[in-house]
């Protein structure tokens, strides 16, 4: 009797998976999010004296506009290894500066009181086991200030967003 119990589940388990799998090959790897509503996503970055505070995520693959305002009293900065692809457009009063490094990363300084906007796409890794994108992480920092680091989330939605 467990040895049926058992194989039920495990046939159970494998017909999920071959659902989930048509179900992503069905919109070509897209949530149902991007497949009908390829919009602009926005995420708002406000420098202070003291940190990062983030509002907003970006959805893999969708245009995002990062908007960025200096509310503090010097001048900062924002990169991100995520930018060294990722950046399609700049707007605003923000100053591009290169990696003296070497490492290709490209950062952008803010005068106080100054804005700007960054276009941004990027994608998420897609786990090979269920073949659903993952949602990841993306860190920045200010270059001129090492203490001053923040991240934004790069997510994957499935189904209806705000669904009753």
């Amino acid at each position: 009797m467990m040895k049926r119990v058992y194989e039920l589940k495990r046939l159970l388990f494998l017909l999920a998976v071959g659902i989930a799998t048509l179900m992503v090959i069905g919109f070509d790897g897209r949530s149902v999010v991007q497949a009908t509503d390829q919009g602009e996503m926005h995420i708002e970055v406000t420098i202070t004296d003291l940190g990062f505070t983030v509002k907003g995520h970006a959805i893999p693959d969708v245009l995002t506009s990062i908007m960025v305002r200096n509310d503090g009293t010097i001048p900062h900065g924002i990169t991100s290894s995520a930018f060294a692809t990722g950046v399609t457009k700049k707007e605003g009063d923000g100053v591009e500066m290169k990696d003296l490094k070497g490492k290709g990363l490209t950062a952008y300084h803010l005068a106080p009181g100054k804005n700007m906007t960054l276009h941004f796409a990027k994608g998420s890794p897609t786990d090979l086991t269920t073949g659903i994108r993952e949602t990841t992480q993306a860190p920045f920092w200010c270059d001129i200030h090492a203490h001053m680091r923040g991240e934004f989330l790069v997510v994957e939605t499935r189904g209806e967003v705000g669904g009753g």
